[in-house]
């Protein structure tokens, strides 16, 4: 930990006094503390120097143990090209990890882009590394929207490119999601085997049009393993005549030997006042054998103050109808619904009740307070109205740059733990 505030301030004073003006970046700290001991310290300290068109960036990530990762990037235009680069290490082991660039260029309605990694393949200071490109083209043509891309040792991420964009694909930093800070992940995107030479891995090329009354999503696919992979169809806006029903998409794959159908419903309904109801679809395929309802949501707000409620009444159901794969469901601090296991609080919740509050602080900040309470409908008599937990959150704006957040939870035998943060813009 002491390590950890050492280099924090080092790498804040080192680049305020050598950057000044053009520097600009966040510091973010969160200890938190059980009955008797600190279980997490996390710090991540960002920079940014901009010069020109370019912004270099550094992130250094810690936690209670160790100095977690530290990576750099750099962005910007040269000409018509717009450039990035992205340089990944494990300062604890310590190892490099990845070295990925990527370039894109507009011409007309197509872009041309781009993408070089170099990445290590095992256990950090391991010694084996892999290389790999990608070359790809994206653009419209009237109606028609297409993306292709070639592959020498790379992953083929075609799919991500169409569907999400390059940006989406390519920058691929350090992110926070639910209150965690992960590393760089190199998915989708990534080398497949160690070595420096650039074999040729494969091609795929989508595409998306509209026919008659559909619309249509079409693929081809080509490796060097297996030659012709497929080509497949995927049909989306298919109304039933059922005004609450609707297929969702009906997917056509084909290879040299099979075909494969795939129906995904969809249950469609009208705007709710303040409560929503989460139904799935029993059955499996085209078979449809009834309805589910899994869980409710109640949410109302008036004047800066918000009221949420849930129920769950089986965590388990499709994330979309009848796909083949069901997920567990919990809620999430702010009053939500999350599949992800960094995002849900507790899959033993399966009810919660909690006001928001939010409004104006001092020196042009705001304050955000928030009260949940969690409840086991299973524990009965052995709990308080069937009360489990309660999680309360106070953060607080100091103008329009500095934060600090407190947040704690509480059981029937006391206090679990407490948790402060701030935060820091310049």
């Amino acid at each position: 930990m002491k390590k950890a505030l050492v280099l924090t301030l080092l790498i804040l004073g080192v680049g305020a006094a050598t950057f000044a003006g053009p520097i600009s970046g966040s510091a973010e700290v969160c200890a938190r503390f059980n009955k008797t001991d600190l279980i997490v310290f996390d710090t991540v300290v960002d920079l940014d120097y901009t010069i020109s068109s370019f912004t270099f960036g550094v992130t250094a990530i810690f936690n209670l143990d160790t100095f977690d990762n530290l990576f750099f990037t750099a962005a910007g235009t040269l000409g018509t090209f717009e450039l990035r680069s992205m340089l990944d290490f494990e300062p604890q082991t310590p190892a490099f990890m990845a070295w990925t660039n990527a370039a894109k260029i507009s011409l007309g309605g197509a872009t041309l882009f781009g993408v070089f990694m170099m990445q290590e393949m095992g256990l950090p200071q391991s010694g084996s590394y892999g290389v790999g490109a990608t070359v790809g083209i994206y653009g419209t043509a009237g109606d028609v929207n297409i993306t292709a891309a070639t592959y020498f040792n790379m992953t083929d991420v075609t799919y991500y490119y169409h569907f999400y964009g390059y940006d989406w694909a390519v920058a691929r930093d350090a992110y926070q999601s639910c209150g965690t800070w992960y590393k760089p992940s190199y998915l989708p995107y990534g080398t497949q085997t160690a070595g420096c030479g650039l074999a040729w891995s494969g091609a795929t090329i989508y595409a998306d049009f509209p026919f008659v009354c559909l619309d249509v999503n079409a693929y081809v696919t080509f490796s060097c393993t297996g030659g012709f992979d497929g080509f497949g169809l995927w049909f989306t806006g298919i109304e039933t005549g059922i005004p609450w029903l609707d297929i969702a998409e009906v997917d056509i794959d084909f290879d040299i030997q099979t075909k494969t159908v795939s129906v995904y419903w969809d249950l469609v309904f009208g705007d709710w006042v303040c409560v929503t109801p989460y139904i799935t679809l029993d059955g499996g395929g085209a078979s449809i054998t009834g309805l589910t309802l899994n869980a409710l949501l109640l949410e109302y707000s008036y004047n800066g103050v918000t009221v949420k409620a849930g129920e769950i009444f089986d965590n388990n159901w499709y994330a979309w109808a009848l796909n083949g794969s069901t997920y567990d469901f919990g809620f999430t601090l702010d009053g939500g619904l999350s599949r992800y296991a960094g995002c849900y609080y507790n899959l033993d919740y399966d009810e919660f009740f909690g006001i928001w509050v939010d409004g104006d602080s001092c020196c042009g900040g705001a304050y955000d307070i928030s009260v949940v309470n969690f409840f086991n409908t299973a524990l009965q008599a052995t709990a308080f109205f069937d009360w489990v937990e309660t999680v309360a959150n106070l953060e607080i704006g100091i103008g329009t740059n500095v934060s600090i957040e407190f947040s704690m939870s509480l059981k029937a035998d006391g206090l679990q733990w407490f948790q402060l943060c701030g935060n820091f813009n310049f």
